[in-house]
């Protein structure tokens, strides 16, 4: 998976797009893409890990997840 961080998000639309950690491109992200359970949404700066698939107008994000830190304290 890829890793990257929201860059914009609007809420009323349903779509935003996700900067790519290695390349620094923007891609297109639908609210139908967020694989969390519950209201689907995305902050700004939030990290999240996704999969690239072409889309009607090139490359977007599908399989959404946040990206939680592996060393979380419990």
């Amino acid at each position: 998976m890829r890793l990257g961080v929201v860059k914009q998000f609007d809420e009323g639309k349903s779509f935003g797009f996700i900067k790519d950690d290695q390349n620094h491109k923007s891609y297109f992200v639908f609210y139908t893409a967020i694989k969390e359970e519950g209201y689907k949404r995305l902050e700004v700066g939030q990290r999240v890990r996704y999969q690239l698939a072409q889309g009607k107008n090139g490359l977007q994000c599908v399989n959404v997840y946040l990206d939680e830190p592996s060393d979380k304290e419990d």
